[in-house]
Order: structure tokens, then sequence, then C-alpha cells
């Protein structure tokens, strides 16, 4: 009988063959490659750190607190409307769901439940990703 590691290890590479892990990993390739939106989500970061150190170090100013949120909006803008980042962000999404749907099955396997047999709702596949049916 193979070890629980064994089998999650097994899991693991089945997992890694499916579309949603393969989507993920190539929406997450395709925006660490792409040099616009690694250099605007670092900006991003750093100004929100800058702003985070001002605060902490004894406040800042209503103007700078008002050009901090202008930049940090804009910032975000760029990041939201950016196709690479759009696209990994559905592609995290799917995996999650469908990560969930697999977590699903096994607790309710270990609750003694059948997934096949309704361990979850069908109607509830839209929330949890589906896969057990």
């Amino acid at each position: 009988m193979a070890s629980v590691y064994e089998l999650a290890r097994t899991l693991g590479e089945e997992l890694q063959k499916t579309p949603q892990v393969e989507a993920l990993l190539a929406a997450k390739k395709a925006y660490e490659e792409d040099p616009e939106i690694s250099k605007t989500v670092e900006e991003y970061t750093k100004l929100h750190e800058e702003f985070q150190a001002k605060i902490q170090a004894g406040g800042i100013s209503p103007e700078e607190q008002k050009r901090f949120s202008e930049e940090m909006k804009a910032k975000g803008e760029m990041i939201k409307n950016n196709k690479l980042a759009a696209d990994l962000y559905t592609a995290e999404m799917n995996f999650n769901n469908f990560m969930q749907s697999v977590f699903n099955i096994i607790t309710a396997t270990l609750s003694g439940e059948d997934p096949a047999e309704g361990g979850c709702s069908p109607s509830a596949c839209a929330s949890c990703g589906g896969g057990c049916h």
C-alpha cells in the first residue's frame, strides 16, 4: 500500500497535467516575462512601502497623502488594465477554485461521505469550481 506522502506526490504530478495548472503556469510565465508590467508592479510596491514608512515615521501631510493616493490609484489602474495581469488573476482564480473542489472531495471522503453521491451539491459547482461530478 502506498503511503499518504506517495499518494500526495502522485496527486501533485497529476494536478500538473490539468488545464487549470497549465493555464496558471502559462499566465505566470507571460506575466513575469513582460518588463512593462513587472516595472509597474515594482513601482506600485515601492510606492506602497514608502507610504507605509512615512506613516510609521510620524505621519504625512494631507497633501502628501493625496499625492500618494493619486499615484497609487494610477499605478493600480495600469496593473488592473494590463491584459497579462488580468489573465494571471483569472488563471489564479480558476486554479484556486479547482483546488478547493479537490480539497472538498478529500474533506467529504474523510467525513465518510461519497463525493460521487452528493458530497456536495451540483448546484454549488459554480462557487467551488466543480470537478467532483
